[in-house]
């Protein structure tokens, strides 16, 4: 594995502290497909690569095991978490459920300067192709609509969530036109919701939109 190339797609430590720079390097690497499920993740090959010393390689990798993405084994070092097709779908019903409940809270906090970046957002999704750009705006939008909830301990759920569901589905659905286009108009639909401040209307349209996803489960989970 050419965790040097992840690194520079990461980008420098500038900001960071080395274990936190670790850690993003690992899991964008989880995230985006490079590391796969199963796969090991060596220490001492990781420490090479990146050039610190093994002491923050094991912080991060016992960082990314709280959020699911890795498996620590005693004796045996670490893999990338593989989830089975009811893992994933939990994971959904789990991410639906708290996606509603802060929306609830959130539409009577939205602003007039919220829907305006909304509608920014809903701009650049309609012209843009490029898999990476179309995941960062998928997730923001999604980030924005439970902002107003200001519920960081959701919050924090929720990125961890959103990080194991969409290892799996990012190549089976924000590289297919068709798909992107039906995100966004069922993103325009829920946005119009929450303009009309129609909750029911807005909570249904989005557990809806989440849910539809999992038949994009690839294939090959089981």
């Amino acid at each position: 594995m050419d965790y040097k190339a992840l690194a520079a797609a990461v980008g420098n430590r500038e900001g960071f502290g080395t274990q936190e720079w670790v850690y993003r390097v690992l899991r964008s690497g989880i995230v985006n497909g490079s590391l796969p499920g199963g796969m090991q993740l060596k220490q001492d090959e990781i420490s090479a690569a990146l050039n610190v010393s093994h002491i923050p390689v094991r912080e991060a990798l016992r960082q990314l095991e709280a959020q699911q993405l890795v498996t620590i084994h005693a004796n045996r070092g670490a893999t990338v978490t593989e989830l089975s097709r009811k893992m994933l779908i939990d994971f959904m019903q789990v991410r639906a459920a708290i996606s509603v409940d802060l929306l609830q809270s959130a539409i009577p906090q939205m602003t007039d300067a919220d829907f305006a970046e909304f509608d920014a957002i809903l701009d650049e999704q309609r012209t843009v192709n490029d898999l990476m750009t179309t995941e960062d705006l998928n997730f923001k939008f999604h980030e924005m609509l439970t902002a107003r909830a200001n519920n960081p301990v959701a919050d924090m759920m929720m990125e961890m969530i959103h990080a194991n569901i969409d290892r799996y589905l990012r190549s089976g659905f924000y590289s297919d036109a068709a798909a992107r286009e039906n995100s966004v108009v069922e993103h325009e639909a829920i946005l119009n919701a929450c303009k009309k401040r129609d909750i029911p209307a807005a909570t249904k349209l989005l557990h809806n939109h989440i849910m539809d996803a999992v038949s994009r489960i690839p294939e090959t989970v089981q």
